[in-house]
């Protein structure tokens, strides 16, 4: 949930968010043992994950009649770590599952973003911004610590005509993920039409992780709905690779 309010040269904004991401790997080497006869299984599966509850107050402030805008955001997150296990062992013809995922530690952490965005016309946007740039920590249920690292991202967004919207960001920064080893650098590309005033939007694009040669882009779609004030967002996307579904949705006020 999203609530906007411009005043004049001055922009506040309000958001609710809730977030979760996970990651799976190998703790230590998976051990096979071959008596001639049975194969045996000996290995663990682990899991990380964090669920991100964050409510955010920004403040941006624009000048130079619009040309140059700057802004900070604040936010109060209450994180939900997870660690977790999967033991497996047994022969070739039993192999068994032993699940240990734990309750969730909760703790609480203050984060800031910054960020900037350049207008040098009417068609031309071009911005960049800085998330957590505190490194805020949360604590995880076996002693150790989740740390969200600070993130950086640019982009530009182009307006043909009116009622369409061409955009490209990325990240700029090589970013941890919860899977030891394992990073994120996303590239994403859209377009987005609006007709009968901006009563209706309709939104495709793709997004790929550089740092991962083998991830394909990743199509998505959307659509928009603003009555008023109001706006509502829904989007999805699909992994051909892994045969895995993404949503999203937003509820905004903006006035």
């Amino acid at each position: 949930m999203y609530v906007k309010g411009n005043f004049g040269e001055h922009a506040l904004g309000f958001n609710v968010s809730d977030v979760a991401t996970a990651g799976g790997f190998l703790r230590g080497p998976v051990g096979f043992t071959n008596n001639g006869t049975n194969l045996s299984v000996n290995g663990q599966f682990a899991m990380n994950g964090l669920e991100v509850r964050q409510a955010a107050l920004s403040y941006a402030y624009a000048f130079m009649d619009r040309m140059f805008s700057i802004g900070v955001t604040g936010k109060v997150i209450q994180g939900a770590a997870y660690t977790g296990s999967t033991n497996i062992r047994g022969a070739s013809d039993d192999v068994r599952v032993f699940e240990d995922i734990g309750r969730a530690k909760i703790s609480t952490a203050i984060g800031i973003d910054v960020g900037a965005m350049f207008r040098p016309s009417s068609w031309l946007r071009m911005g960049i911004v800085a998330k957590d740039i505190n490194a805020p920590t949360f604590d995880a249920p076996n002693g150790d610590k989740f740390k969200l690292l600070p993130q950086v991202r640019t982009g530009v967004a182009v307006n043909p005509y009116n009622s369409l919207t061409l955009s490209a960001d990325v990240d700029i920064t090589k970013n941890n993920t919860l899977t030891p080893g394992v990073y994120s650098q996303v590239l994403s590309l859209g377009a987005e039409q609006t007709i009968l005033s901006e009563l209706l939007s309709f939104r495709v694009g793709a997004f790929k992780n550089m740092q991962d040669a083998k991830t394909p882009f990743i199509p998505t779609a959307g659509f928009g709905l603003r009555i008023l004030a109001l706006r509502i967002d829904i989007a999805g996307g699909y992994d051909f690779r892994d045969q895995a579904a993404l949503a999203s949705g937003s509820v905004a006020l903006t006035f």
